[in-house]
């Protein structure tokens, strides 16, 4: 079977590819008594360079940062620092531990921005399934939710891709899904419901969120795709700033499948969102 990166090269035969230097491994926290680590994926010439926060899916309970690679090569030989990031999993660690993991990282590519040839003020992050609903965590809960690290350092991001995520977690409520929401949690509904809410990124969407893409397969059967048009049409409401991209026939994690038109209409859209608001004219 064909890879995914079968779909990228087909788009990288379009732009001027860079070479990539990939560093595995190196550890941006120690929490818990475990060491969190970054895959790093550096573009050819010193920079600076924009970055985009790589997040991986797996329903909070799975995934490696790993998956998300082809993804950050293909971003690198554009031009940007791609940083694949691992995070805390549940039902070990539950919430806010992932949304902090997330924002310690950000806070530590802009505090070794000079190390790695990164722009720190030009910091998208782009995430898949659980990873889509961290990063839209991220682009719009106030940084006292999930706190890390010095407050002076900001963890807030100038753009968020966020694919096929879930954005509003009580929609869960009744659904196959609702057990691995509350283990993510480390409480039911029930016993909480304003964590539920305080969890959910559509809660907190508001006019200062930074620009907003938002990417879903209308044939998915595990993330419904009304939760990203929710999210676009709460954000809309506040005046943030948002596009919405709604892909015929694809379901869940189709961006990690072998190659297809889906695939490659989502990164073409990407390209054009993460081009446009980190690479300027």
């Amino acid at each position: 079977m064909r890879t995914f990166i079968s779909a990228i090269l087909l788009v990288a035969l379009t732009v001027g590819a860079q070479a990539v230097t990939e560093l595995h491994d190196v550890v941006y926290r120690t929490v818990d008594g475990i060491s969190l680590a970054l895959d790093i994926y550096l573009p050819d010439g010193p920079g600076p360079h924009p970055a985009i926060l790589f997040v991986h899916g797996g329903a909070w309970h799975t995934g490696d940062k790993r998956r998300l690679a082809p993804l950050a090569r293909f971003f690198a030989e554009r031009g940007y620092v791609g940083f694949s990031v691992s995070y805390r999993l549940a039902p070990a660690f539950t919430y806010p531990a992932p949304l902090e993991d997330l924002r310690c990282a950000v806070k530590w590519i802009r505090g070794h921005a000079a190390d790695y040839g990164v722009d720190p003020g030009r910091i998208a992050a782009v995430g898949t399934s659980a990873g889509g609903h961290l990063v839209a965590l991220l682009g719009t809960a106030p940084e006292t939710v999930g706190a890390c690290g010095d407050p002076g350092v900001p963890s807030r991001v100038q753009a968020a891709v966020a694919l096929f995520g879930p954005m509003d977690l009580l929609s869960a409520v009744g659904s196959p899904a609702e057990a691995a929401v509350e283990s993510f949690l480390g409480a039911s509904v029930q016993e909480d419901p304003d964590l539920w809410r305080e969890a959910s990124p559509i809660t907190w969407a508001s006019s200062d969120d930074p620009p907003f893409l938002l990417i879903h397969g209308l044939d998915d059967r595990v993330v419904p795709y009304e939760e990203s048009v929710r999210m676009a049409a709460a954000l809309r409401r506040v005046g943030a700033e948002v596009r919405l991209v709604l892909i015929p026939g694809a379901g869940h994690g189709f961006i990690n499948r072998a190659d297809s038109p889906a695939a490659r209409q989502a990164i073409a859209a990407m390209v054009d969102f993460l081009d446009r608001h980190l690479l300027g004219p």
